[in-house]
């Protein structure tokens, strides 16, 4: 449908739907070209205002939830002629959003336009339509075109260079067994937001950054609780670390839960943790610690991760988080649990906390044999000392990507 508007604006695009997934709603001032002209062409909650383009918060109601986009195309920037209304579900796909509708209002608030949002299912990322300018004339397109892949393909498909980088690459790499239609967002959380709010954000932009939003993984984390680490559980070092690595499952893990084992002599498997689940994980979960406590025997939990992901067989590969205070000594059988395993899909990210000697951790690049090189170790020591980014993009940057890319070529990853 394309048609004139009628009245004078400014014009306000109108998107109701029923209460269930949460929609957001985003405007992308494009050009001739069909692209934005920078970040200023960009409207969404945490930067409301463009030219004559203002992003309204939702509102709801009994039945009805409601959001708005103005459109003044009298007071839009030099070179902008269309402004672009697209939606995205945080969780889902439009199949699950009910009652979906659209309309345009003049300044006067009559409806001059209705758009026809019908007939949508596995999308979770939608293009409404546009308003525009064509001959001094303001007109509307209603375009109903939907994407799989989130903002990334409404950024993509407004131009936004960053995404298009990772579109191409994704199509490369990720073969359909192993990835998993997801809704990551780069939209900045505002000041004051949340942590975990934060820390998603910056787990958003490491994935992206590294062409790995695309990708999904079966996420686990294995906490050292040996003797030495008695003072990093008193001190709450342990439990603020646990709860940076759960933003990694929530955007990352094919469940979005962070599959834990505690470790001493022995191995313990725990409850899986969420973002929910996480702000007393330790307390609530002492006495699985308690059973693992003693010394350190990091191969007999690597092999019992080894024994589960074939008892459990997932079509994902397998991230393990693996944290230790050093004092690791059985080096030579770590070796080998490494090689032995380098032939299946499972990463050993190794993070050190505590400023310990951290023996084999520290010489992983040294391990030879193995069909791919399948772990790597940060020496973190004093987690409270680095920023979100930093940590991120440590993980995924320096040693998940680069073990991706081989796996794949080894045929690792299918």
């Amino acid at each position: 449908m394309n048609a004139g508007l009628a009245g004078s604006g400014p014009y306000t695009v109108v998107v109701t739907h029923e209460p269930g997934p949460e929609v957001d709603l985003t405007g992308f001032a494009l050009t001739a070209a069909g692209t934005v002209g920078g970040d200023a062409g960009m409207v969404f909650y945490n930067q409301p205002d463009a030219p004559g383009l203002r992003w309204l918060p939702s509102e709801s109601e009994p039945g009805v939830v409601r959001h708005r986009l103005v459109a003044d195309p009298a007071r839009w920037a030099p070179g902008v002629v269309r402004v672009r209304v697209g939606l995205t579900v945080a969780d889902g796909t439009f199949g699950a959003v009910r009652g979906l509708a659209a309309a345009v209002r003049d300044g006067s608030g009559a409806e001059v336009a209705r758009l026809d949002l019908a007939g949508l299912g596995p999308q979770n990322a939608l293009i409404v339509g546009e308003v525009y300018l064509r001959d001094g004339a303001v007109k509307v397109r209603c375009v109903g075109e939907g994407f799989t892949d989130g903002l990334r393909g409404l950024a993509l498909d407004a131009g936004v260079e960053v995404e298009e980088e990772v579109e191409e690459e994704v199509e490369e790499e990720a073969p359909a067994a192993e990835t998993k239609a997801r809704a990551i967002s780069l939209v900045k959380p505002p000041a004051g937001a949340p942590a975990v709010d934060l820390r998603k954000h910056e787990v958003a932009v490491a994935l992206v950054e590294n062409r790995l939003d695309g990708r999904t993984f079966r996420v686990v984390l294995a906490i050292d609780c040996s003797g030495s680490t008695k003072h990093l559980f008193r001190n709450g070092v342990m439990q603020r670390s646990l709860e940076r690595m759960v933003p990694i499952a929530e955007l990352l893990d094919d469940n979005g839960e962070l599959e834990v084992w505690f470790f001493g002599d022995f191995p313990v498997r725990s409850a899986p943790v969420t973002v929910r689940t996480m702000h007393d994980y330790l307390e609530r979960n002492a006495a699985d610690k308690k059973r693992a406590e003693g010394g350190n025997y990091e191969p007999r939990v690597m092999k019992e991760i080894v024994d589960w992901t074939k008892a459990e067989p997932s079509p994902y590969p397998t991230l393990v988080l693996f944290w230790s205070d050093g004092g690791v000594h059985a080096e030579k059988k770590i070796a080998e649990t490494l090689v032995n395993s380098s032939a299946k899909p499972i990463y050993w990210m190794f993070l050190g906390l505590g400023r310990a000697d951290y023996g084999v951790l520290a010489r992983l690049d040294d391990v030879r044999g193995g069909v791919v090189d399948n772990a790597g170790f940060i020496p973190i020591d004093d987690i409270d000392a680095v920023a979100d980014r930093d940590l991120y993009g440590w993980i995924f940057g320096n040693f998940v990507s680069r073990w991706v890319a081989e796996a794949t070529a080894a045929g690792v990853l299918r």
